[in-house]
């Protein structure tokens, strides 16, 4: 069992993907602007004239779920809907690299309902071994995952309705969503990784006020981490990765090193491929710049001996 790197995604991770919008032109955002989505102008029609307020989405699903139910299901729905129709751009990604920078040690935990981390994983099979890849899990659930009693996949690879869908952890107070199978299945992978990371990236997650009693669970769970050297904050800038890091201070009690990063090109993954652990605290490691324009090919002319290399230690154990 080797050492482990866990990232934690938000939504600024999708942002930062499709920046220019997904496949078909559509773009991704955060909790507190979804409702500007033209997904939603119908339903926002309907709240505003029911008297709902929708500065706060986090309050309206609060609300809508204790005085409307009807209402609270077609914003679920619709929900469930932007976030399943979201496509990765043909191109080589950031999440297309992310998941070709992690080793089968590591694991990325993805709090966004959208499924473009599958898809980047999907796609990078195809060149990569899939027990050569990183751990994925979705506490928060995902609009295209899906379960039976033993599994759990996606949509986009199975058609057979014998599959439950993924529930979509909205930000109810009264919904216990840890008591579903499929949910709590997802917090055992991630209490795992935040008790056992020598390294903690967290990319485009800021910590919403409804994620509170996540942020205790995962301090409680970290303060039992005895070996983690590096925490990582990846944002759009540095400004804004600095309030980051202010708000997830309290994990800082753990280890000295909290590194707020201008963006994915300034982090560890970025400089540092598949080899983030080789490089902590080894000022001897060189550094090898990537262009963050690089194609899929130019990028596995790189990481593809790496990969070999362990391959081949895996063999050996075997």
């Amino acid at each position: 069992m080797g050492f482990k790197h866990l990232v934690i995604l938000g939504a600024g991770s999708t942002i930062a993907t499709i920046p220019n919008g997904d496949k078909n032109g559509e773009f991704s955002y955060t909790l507190y602007n979804l409702l500007k989505d033209k997904c939603f102008t119908s339903f926002v029609k309907k709240v505003q004239a029911k008297n709902f307020q929708t500065d706060d989405v986090e309050a309206l699903c609060n609300q809508l779920y204790k005085e409307d139910k009807l209402l609270y299901d077609e914003f679920e729905s619709l929900v469930r809907k932007k976030y399943a129709s979201l496509e990765l751009p043909d191109g080589f990604t950031i999440l297309d690299r992310l998941v070709l920078s992690l080793t089968p040690n590591d694991a990325i935990i993805s709090f966004n309902w959208d499924d473009l981390v599958i898809q980047a994983y999907q796609r990078m099979s195809e060149y990569v071994p899939e027990e050569m890849l990183p751990i994925l899990a979705f506490p928060h659930g995902n609009a295209q995952a899906v379960y039976d009693n033993k599994h759990y996949t996606s949509k986009r690879i199975v058609t057979s309705t014998s599959w439950f869908d993924s529930p979509l952890n909205m930000p109810v107070d009264e919904i216990d969503y840890k008591s579903d199978v499929f949910i709590n299945s997802q917090w055992h992978i991630l209490d795992f990784f935040m008790r056992n990371a020598q390294m903690v990236t967290f990319f485009g997650y800021r910590g919403p006020d409804s994620d509170e009693q996540d942020l205790k669970h995962l301090d409680e769970l970290f303060a039992k981490n005895k070996i983690c050297d590096k925490i990582e904050i990846i944002d759009k800038n540095l400004e804004l990765a600095m309030q980051v890091a202010k708000r997830l201070e309290r994990f800082k009690m753990q280890t000295n090193w909290l590194y707020p990063c201008a963006d994915f090109w300034h982090s560890s993954i970025a400089k540092h491929p598949r080899r983030t652990l080789s490089a902590i605290g080894n000022w001897n490691y060189s550094t090898k710049t990537f262009a963050n324009e690089e194609t899929l090919a130019e990028f596995m002319s790189h990481v593809g001996p790496l990969i070999d290399e362990e391959q081949e230690l895996l063999d050996n154990k075997v």
